[in-house]
Protein backbone atom coordinates (compact mmCIF):
# COMPACT_ATOMS: atom_id res chain seq x y z
CA UNK A 1 0.00 0.00 0.00
CA UNK A 2 1.23 3.21 -0.57
CA UNK A 3 1.08 6.73 1.04
CA UNK A 4 -0.12 9.93 -0.70
CA UNK A 5 -0.03 13.35 0.68
CA UNK A 6 -1.19 16.59 -0.18
CA UNK A 7 -0.74 19.71 1.07
CA UNK A 8 -2.47 22.97 -0.38
CA UNK A 9 -0.02 25.36 1.27
CA UNK A 10 -1.58 27.83 -1.58
CA UNK A 11 -4.85 27.62 -3.20
CA UNK A 12 -5.15 30.52 -5.87
CA UNK A 13 -9.31 31.24 -7.01
CA UNK A 14 -9.09 33.98 -9.29
CA UNK A 15 -12.19 36.25 -9.72
CA UNK A 16 -13.64 34.72 -6.87
CA UNK A 17 -14.56 37.11 -4.01
CA UNK A 18 -12.96 35.33 -1.03
CA UNK A 19 -10.65 36.67 1.92
CA UNK A 20 -7.63 34.67 3.59
CA UNK A 21 -9.23 33.37 6.52
CA UNK A 22 -12.07 31.66 3.87
CA UNK A 23 -9.40 30.66 1.23
CA UNK A 24 -7.04 28.81 4.40
CA UNK A 25 -10.55 27.54 5.04
CA UNK A 26 -11.05 26.13 1.85
CA UNK A 27 -7.82 25.08 1.05
CA UNK A 28 -7.78 22.55 4.57
CA UNK A 29 -11.52 21.60 3.37
CA UNK A 30 -10.58 20.52 0.31
CA UNK A 31 -7.76 18.50 1.74
CA UNK A 32 -10.12 17.01 3.80
CA UNK A 33 -12.33 15.84 1.16
CA UNK A 34 -9.56 14.73 -1.26
CA UNK A 35 -8.62 12.23 1.52
CA UNK A 36 -12.12 11.23 1.69
CA UNK A 37 -12.43 10.57 -2.04
CA UNK A 38 -9.41 8.72 -2.55
CA UNK A 39 -10.20 6.25 0.77
CA UNK A 40 -13.79 5.98 -1.06
CA UNK A 41 -12.90 5.39 -4.07
CA UNK A 42 -9.17 4.45 -4.20
CA UNK A 43 -5.74 5.36 -5.88
CA UNK A 44 -5.08 4.72 -9.65
CA UNK A 45 -2.55 2.27 -10.45
CA UNK A 46 1.07 3.29 -10.20
CA UNK A 47 1.49 6.19 -13.50
CA UNK A 48 3.55 4.55 -15.98
CA UNK A 49 6.31 6.78 -17.37
CA UNK A 50 4.00 7.87 -20.22
CA UNK A 51 0.74 8.61 -20.31
CA UNK A 52 0.23 8.85 -24.22
CA UNK A 53 -0.10 5.70 -26.57
CA UNK A 54 3.69 6.21 -27.94
CA UNK A 55 5.06 6.87 -24.28
CA UNK A 56 5.10 10.69 -24.20
CA UNK A 57 3.79 12.34 -21.39
CA UNK A 58 0.69 13.94 -22.03
CA UNK A 59 0.14 17.55 -21.37
CA UNK A 60 -2.35 18.13 -18.00
CA UNK A 61 -5.86 19.21 -19.37
CA UNK A 62 -7.33 22.37 -17.54
CA UNK A 63 -9.96 21.63 -15.33
CA UNK A 64 -13.52 23.46 -15.60
CA UNK A 65 -15.82 23.67 -12.43
CA UNK A 66 -18.91 25.11 -12.30
CA UNK A 67 -19.75 26.74 -9.18
CA UNK A 68 -22.74 29.33 -8.24
CA UNK A 69 -22.16 32.19 -7.58
CA UNK A 70 -23.27 32.16 -3.95
CA UNK A 71 -21.57 28.72 -3.24
CA UNK A 72 -20.35 28.61 0.00
CA UNK A 73 -16.68 27.29 1.29
CA UNK A 74 -17.51 24.11 1.89
CA UNK A 75 -19.18 23.60 -1.93
CA UNK A 76 -15.88 25.26 -3.15
CA UNK A 77 -14.13 22.13 -1.54
CA UNK A 78 -15.59 19.39 -2.58
CA UNK A 79 -15.39 21.10 -6.15
CA UNK A 80 -12.07 21.45 -5.59
CA UNK A 81 -11.49 17.73 -4.20
CA UNK A 82 -13.17 16.32 -7.08
CA UNK A 83 -10.80 18.55 -9.82
CA UNK A 84 -8.09 17.52 -7.68
CA UNK A 85 -9.03 13.79 -7.89
CA UNK A 86 -10.23 13.54 -11.20
CA UNK A 87 -6.36 14.88 -12.21
CA UNK A 88 -4.71 12.59 -10.01
CA UNK A 89 -6.88 9.30 -11.46
CA UNK A 90 -6.58 11.11 -15.22
CA UNK A 91 -9.91 11.31 -16.15
CA UNK A 92 -10.78 14.55 -17.71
Amino acid sequence: MSNLWVEIETLVLDGVPMNEVQGRRVAQMTEIALARLLEQRGTVPPMASGDGEDGEARSPSPATMRVPANANEARWAEELALVLYRAVDGAF
